[in-house]
C-alpha cells in the first residue's frame, strides 16, 4: 500500500519542483556620490584621538570597498606601508585573501594612526588594527553604529546623502566611483573580491540606469523642429489640385 502513495507523492513533488521561480528586478545598489562621500569622511573631529580613529576607519573602509567583517577582521599584520604601493591585506568569503591598494592620503593617515596608537611595534602584528573604547574587536553592530553618527552628522550639511546608509554602502560608492571613472569591470571585481564578473556588473548596470534617467530628466532643447504640413498652406494646395 506504501508504494503507491510512494508514487503519487513523488509525482506531486515533481509538479512543485516545475513551478517557475517569480522573476524579481534586482534593487539597484545604495551608493553616495563622490561630493556626499567627501562630506560623511570629513565629519569625525581630527582634533580628538577618537575623531582620528573614526576618520580613518572610516576611510580605510570606502578606500578599500571592504565588506564590514572584512574590516572587523584585518590585523595590524595586514597592513604594508614600508613599500610602495601601499596596500591591505583583506579576508573574504570562503577566507578567499587578496591585496588591495591604499591611496596616498589613506595611507599617511593609516602610518600616523599606527604611531599614535601604538601598533607601529613588531609584538602588535596579531592584534586587531581597529579596536572599541574598550580595546576590543569592533562587533558589526558597532561600525554601523559608526556610519550612522557620522552619517547624521553630515546630513545636515549636505542633503545629497541617501536616508539610509550602511557600512555595505561604502563597499557600493567606491565599487560605483571607480566604475565611473573608466576603470574596467575586472579590476573593480578584483578589488572588491567578487567570486566572478556577473556580481561586478550589477554596478555597470545601474551606471547606465542612472544615465537614463539623467538624459530624461535634461531639458529636451536638442528636439527635430516639427516639419510644416503642406495641407496647410492655402497656396500651395490650390497649385497642386490645379495640375
Amino acid at each position: 500500500m506504501r508504494a503507491p502513495d510512494c508514487v503519487a507523492h513523488d509525482t506531486q513533488c515533481q509538479r512543485i519542483l516545475a513551478i517557475p521561480l517569480q522573476r524579481t528586478i534586482p534593487k539597484e545598489p545604495t551608493y553616495l556620490s563622490s561630493t556626499a562621500m567627501a562630506a560623511l569622511l570629513a565629519q569625525p573631529a581630527l582634533s580628538t584621538r577618537k575623531g582620528r580613529h573614526d576618520a580613518v576607519l572610516l576611510s580605510v573602509l570606502y578606500d578599500t570597498g571592504a565588506r564590514v567583517q572584512e574590516l572587523i577582521d584585518l590585523r595590524v599584520c595586514d597592513v604594508h606601508l614600508t613599500s610602495p604601493p601601499a596596500r591591505v591585506r583583506l579576508t573574504g568569503k570562503g577566507r578567499k585573501t587578496r591585496l588591495v591598494p591604499l591611496m596616498s592620503r589613506t595611507a599617511h593617515a593609516l602610518d600616523q594612526f599606527l604611531q599614535e596608537e601604538g601598533l607601529d611595534d613588531a609584538s602588535c602584528a596579531e592584534t586587531c588594527l581597529f579596536r572599541n573604547q574598550r580595546s576590543e574587536a569592533y562587533s558589526r553592530w558597532g561600525i554601523r553604529y559608526l556610519v550612522k553618527r557620522y552619517s547624521d552628522q553630515a546630513r545636515e550639511t549636505c542633503p545629497d546623502l541617501p536616508e539610509r546608509i550602511t557600512p555595505h554602502s561604502f563597499r557600493h560608492s567606491k565599487a560605483m566611483h571607480l566604475l565611473q571613472a573608466g576603470n574596467p569591470a575586472i579590476i573593480i571585481r578584483d578589488i572588491l573580491g567578487h567570486a566572478d564578473i556577473e556580481s561586478t556588473e550589477v554596478y555597470a548596470r545601474a551606471d547606465m540606469e542612472m544615465k537614463r534617467r539623467a538624459l530624461e530628466n535634461a531639458p529636451d532643447v536638442g528636439s527635430v523642429p516639427a516639419r510644416r504640413s503642406w495641407q496647410r498652406q492655402p497656396d500651395l494646395l490650390a497649385w497642386l489640385l490645379s495640375l
